[in-house]
């Protein structure tokens, strides 16, 4: 039944981890290693991977992935049966010398990036993986060693936040203002309760640093809707949350902080942001996918030439704004929480769609520079505000950053808003019709337009 669970990416990686066992493991250790023994390698790998590897583009590190879990068990000199607790596969088929002659052979095939795989003659096999073009990408080493294990590692983070992002949208849906610090302090009680190891508390503390930045937001909105004056209590309660990731919490910070007339204040945590933001940071969004985020290329890419193992510097949420943050959000962004311009299109949404369009949601990227555009206007910099513009309008309009911004017509309807601003009316329809060329309903650009033709016409 397992077996014929496996999608075709996983077939063919048993098929080719099967063509090994025949043509390279049996010139060392005969026969002993079975087609038993690889289907249970295949069955512990793909355990612990998360599906959206199991894409054909990926299956030479899939492969090699399997290889280092037959070198652990090698190494702890026993395959666990994957269903019978107490049973050793290596029992009566493989003796601890060939266990470690297997061992060593494996450990040398995997420092060569794989390379006999290519010269196996069974069913041409070395060729048709030549002509998949996969030599050509092992043999450039782009994803060996550390960089491959690293690379795993920062999508399996991905992985996790991607996870916590929708649980996030989840949770919005179901939030109330008088209830949410009783909220808080039960999901709190229960993550602790139910982790019961180091990751999963992990995983626990990431969450509740976002239920409590959201918090302190929804508080600070009211206090701005009352008409008080964010003090220096509000603002310090906010530090705990900061380091949940590279910027979306520091921008919702900038973002209160503008609209409680902190503009000095506001343009220090800008700063900070874009000083963090370095161009390999990539977004995670809970409601949108790109196609090709997940290769593993682009996190060998982001990982390229760094060092630094904090996964936490590489990946930023998109910021989120609530209607309870209404007051803590830039005036724009409150048509995103009014997509619609009638109740059909409303019907139009998807299951998802219909958990996130009543929300304000924009990638941390353009968010930045819309932020910094609106404070530094606010201060009269003229020349920072109009640097500003500029890096929004090229960071939008340059094709390679579309993998980072799941919420593009968004980011088009903050750059003609910009425009609108400027009071340059053509540009500012131009970005809003583009917008509409992407999404044509749910989409606040259909606002915008009006406003701004209501503008032309006097």
């Amino acid at each position: 039944m397992l077996m014929f669970s496996f999608n075709m990416t996983q077939i063919k990686c048993y098929i080719l981890f099967k063509l090994i066992k025949k043509s390279l493991f049996a010139k060392i250790v005969g026969e002993s290693i079975t087609s038993f023994h690889c289907k249970t390698i295949m069955f512990y790998t793909i355990e612990r991977t998360p599906p959206s590897l199991w894409c054909e583009h990926n299956l030479m590190f899939l492969l090699l992935l399997c290889l280092h879990v037959l070198k652990r068990w090698l190494r702890l000199g026993r395959l666990p049966h994957y269903i019978i607790e107490g049973v050793n596969l290596f029992d009566g088929k493989l003796s601890k010398s060939l266990q470690k002659r297997l061992l060593v052979y494996i450990d040398s095939l995997i420092r060569d990036n794989l390379q006999d795989v290519f010269y196996i003659g069974i069913d041409n096999i070395g060729y048709r993986l030549q002509a998949c073009s996969m030599r050509h990408i092992v043999q450039a080493g782009e994803l060996r060693g550390v960089c491959l294990r690293n690379s795993i590692k920062l999508l399996l983070k991905f992985e996790c936040w991607k996870r916590l992002s929708k649980l996030q949208l989840q949770h919005h849906q179901r939030i109330s203002h008088t209830t949410f610090e009783q909220d808080l302090k039960y999901v709190i009680y229960k993550f602790y309760e139910n982790s019961t190891n180091v990751i999963l508390k992990s995983a626990a503390i990431e969450w509740i640093k976002h239920l409590y930045a959201l918090h302190i937001s929804m508080q600070g909105s009211s206090y701005l809707r009352l008409r008080n004056v964010l003090d220096s209590e509000n603002i310090r309660r906010v530090k705990y949350s900061l380091n949940s990731d590279v910027a979306s919490s520091r921008l919702k910070f900038a973002s209160m902080l503008y609209c409680g007339g902190h503009l000095r204040a506001a343009v220090r945590v800008l700063k900070d942001v874009e000083g963090r933001y370095h161009s390999n940071v990539k977004t995670v969004c809970g409601c949108r996918i790109i196609q090709g985020d997940r290769d593993l290329k682009v996190f060998a890419n982001m990982l390229s030439g760094n060092t630094d193992n904090e996964f936490s510097k590489y990946l930023t949420f998109c910021v989120k704004l609530l209607r309870q943050e209404s007051y803590c959000t830039p005036f724009i962004l409150l048509f995103e929480m009014n997509r619609n311009i009638s109740e059909e299109e409303v019907a139009q949404r998807s299951l998802v769609g219909k958990q996130w369009m009543d929300i304000a949601e924009v990638d941390a990227r353009p968010f930045l520079h819309y932020l910094q555009y609106l404070t530094y206007g606010g201060l009269g910099e003229r020349g920072n505000q109009l640097y500003a513009l500029r890096f929004l309008n090229s960071y939008i309009c340059d094709a390679r950053n579309r993998i980072h911004m799941y919420h593009f017509e968004t980011s088009l309807n903050l750059l003609g808003h910009c425009y609108e601003m400027e009071g340059n009316y053509e540009s500012a329809l131009y970005y809003y019709e583009k917008s509409l060329l992407r999404f044509s309903t749910n989409n606040a650009a259909n606002w915008h337009v009006r406003r701004v033709l209501r503008i032309i016409s006097g």
